[in-house]
């Protein structure tokens, strides 16, 4: 599966051969799943299963009818527990967060490349995800890569926003004292870097089946789709991909 899905964007492009090269990147935002390890690992299913599993445990859902209630409340809100939350359901939210991302020993496992490519990058970097702050900081350590970030902004940070709400990424931008047009922002999610490229941002895409499952595409129609909110596209958040199409992010090194 992993090897197809490389192919939905069929031509990586050069930021440096895009209009988003206006400005010298300053700083990086990147999501966490899906983007700093590859979302075919199995631990989304974990979680999304477990998600099912706490509306049938602790709000009562039938079994049978978790899925069908989660799917539209998800594609409106981008974040299950903002989408729970709107379609009427109360709970404790840190009970939530423990009981959906439990488990991730058996998933996230260290990559030492995308270690190496983080460490070598200049510019401050922060992890802006829709999970909450104390379960993106696990998932971290569990991958070897919370001391390559300054922080971590997450749900508890974002409130009653998430992801790909404009008012997110303007808090985030406004906490860490960043502007868009020195911003890149690191995703696996086109409906995430829609929302960075209309504020400005440089965009790159980690190619993952998150692009089919938002764009409604199967493997083979998605093959030649481009998207104009993409300034670039890359399999895995490696030196080599990076220095490959986005020199500019080395600003003091020749290529």
């Amino acid at each position: 599966m992993q090897a197809s899905v490389s192919t939905i964007v069929s031509e990586e492009r050069d930021v440096a051969s895009t209009s988003s090269d206006t400005a010298s990147i300053e700083t990086l935002l990147w999501d966490l799943d899906g983007t700093l390890y590859p979302i075919e690992n199995g631990y989304e299913d974990h979680v999304r299963e477990n998600i099912f599993k706490f509306m049938h445990q602790k709000l009562g859902v039938p079994q049978d009818q978790c899925k069908a209630i989660w799917r539209p409340l998800f594609a409106k809100t981008n974040q299950s527990l903002k989408g729970l939350r709107v379609g009427g359901y109360k709970f404790d939210t840190n009970e939530y967060w423990d009981f959906i991302r439990g488990g991730r020993e058996e998933y996230l496992k260290p990559d030492p490349q995308v270690r190496e490519c983080l460490k070598a990058l200049p510019q401050k970097k922060w992890v802006f995800t829709n999970c909450n702050e104390k379960h993106a900081r696990l998932a971290l350590e569990s991958l070897d890569l919370l001391d390559c970030f300054e922080g971590v902004l997450g749900a508890d940070f974002m409130g009653e926003n998430a992801k790909p709400d404009a008012a997110a990424f303007h808090k985030v931008l406004q906490q860490i004292g960043a502007e868009a047009s020195g911003t890149a922002m690191f995703e696996d999610s086109l409906r995430n870097l829609r929302q960075a490229k209309s504020l400005g941002m440089t965009t790159v895409l980690i190619q993952s089946k998150t692009m089919l499952e938002e764009t409604g595409y199967t493997l083979e129609s998605a093959k030649g789709v481009s998207d104009p909110a993409v300034d670039v596209t890359i399999s895995k958040p490696h030196m080599s991909d990076l220095k490959r199409h986005v020199p500019q992010l080395w600003p003091h090194q020749k290529h």
